[in-house]
C-alpha cells in the first residue's frame, strides 16, 4: 500500500523554509550600508518634499484668501484659551452664586430671629402690662393719651 502524503506537514515545512530564507535575506539587506544610506536619503527627500508641499499648499491657500494650516492652528489655540477663560468665569460665577445663596440664607435667618425676638418682646411687654394693670387694679384708672388731651 502506498502511503498518502501529509499535506499539512509539507505546507508547514515549505513555510518554515520560506521564513528562514526571507529572514536571512532581510538580515543581509538591513545590514548593508548602501541600502541603509539609500533608505536614509529617501526619508530625507520625502521629508523635504513634504515640507515643500505644505509650503506650496499654504501659499496657494493664502492667495485664495483661505485659512492656512497655521491659521487654523492659531484659531484652535485661541479657541482653547477662550474656552479656559469661559470655564474660569463660570467657576467664578458659581462661587458668587454660592456666596449669595449663603448670604440670603443668613439674612432670612436673621430676619426670622429678629421677628421671633420682637414677638417675644411683645409677649413680655403684654405680660408686664398685665402685671402692672393687676398692681394698679386698686388705684385710680390710668390716663390714656386721649384723656390727657381732653384734660
Amino acid at each position: 500500500m502506498s502511503e498518502t502524503p501529509d499535506f499539512m506537514k509539507m505546507s508547514q515545512q515549505i513555510y518554515d523554509q520560506w521564513e528562514k530564507g526571507m529572514s536571512a535575506w532581510w538580515d543581509q539587506v538591513l545590514e548593508n550600508p548602501a541600502f541603509l544610506s539609500a533608505l536614509g536619503e529617501n526619508v530625507a527627500n520625502q521629508s523635504r518634499m513634504r515640507g515643500a508641499y505644505a509650503k506650496a499648499v499654504d501659499e496657494n491657500l493664502s492667495k485664495m484668501h483661505l485659512p492656512t494650516r497655521g491659521d487654523l492652528v492659531r484659531v484652535a489655540r485661541i479657541a482653547t484659551l477662550l474656552e479656559e477663560k469661559v470655564l474660569q468665569v463660570e467657576d467664578h460665577l458659581l462661587n458668587i452664586q454660592d456666596t449669595l445663596s449663603r448670604i440670603e440664607k443668613e439674612a432670612i435667618t436673621a430676619r426670622i430671629d429678629a421677628a421671633e425676638t420682637r414677638i417675644e418682646l411683645r409677649e413680655r411687654l403684654a405680660q408686664l402690662e398685665a402685671r402692672l394693670e393687676g398692681l394698679e387694679g386698686g388705684a385710680a384708672p390710668r390716663r390714656t393719651s386721649r384723656a390727657k388731651k381732653e384734660a
